[in-house]
């Protein structure tokens, strides 16, 4: 278990970078899909899958499952608890990630502007190193307030499986 950070703009650097290998299981891939509500046939049928990606070897983990595990890490670990999300924008993936894959995402800090507001740049590669798709995000760090509250309630006492 990784315990969960909460990192103020103050705390932060242009080029500080944070990154993260997932996977994502079909259990996970089917409780996202009833969440939802993706009824893709490509999210649950291996014959479906295949037809719209002749070589895949599996069912095709939804694009969204992985766009907001990222997001979990904005307001998990990078910059942290009480991180505000503003946009997060990725390419379409070159190719399909599908259960048991893992694949290493990157956040890079680019810019840090008033009043809190990081922009990143986000790379997602396989496990080979071949990048899956690129993005960027923009996101409002917690305050040096919030820091306190949350270094005084939180730091000590939570554990998070990110």
């Amino acid at each position: 278990m990784t315990q969960s950070r909460c990192l103020t703009a103050q705390m932060l650097e242009r080029g500080m970078r944070h990154e993260a290998r997932l996977a994502f299981t079909r259990e996970q891939v089917d409780r996202y899909c009833e969440l939802v509500g993706d009824q893709n046939a490509i999210h649950r049928d291996i014959d479906a899958a295949r037809k719209r990606f002749p070589d895949s070897p599996d069912i095709v983990v939804p694009g969204g499952l992985i766009q907001t595990t990222i997001s979990a890490l904005f307001g998990t670990l990078f910059p942290g608890d009480g991180t505000l999300g503003l946009t997060f924008c990725v390419e379409r993936f070159r190719k399909p990630v599908c259960p048991g894959d893992e694949i290493d995402v990157s956040l890079a800090i680019e810019r840090i502007g008033r009043g809190g507001i990081v922009d990143m740049v986000i790379e997602v590669a396989d496990a080979e190193g071949a990048v899956l798709t690129t993005g960027t995000a923009r996101v409002v760090a917690p305050d040096p307030a919030y820091q306190q509250w949350w270094s005084e309630n939180v730091d000590s006492t939570t554990e998070t499986g990110c």
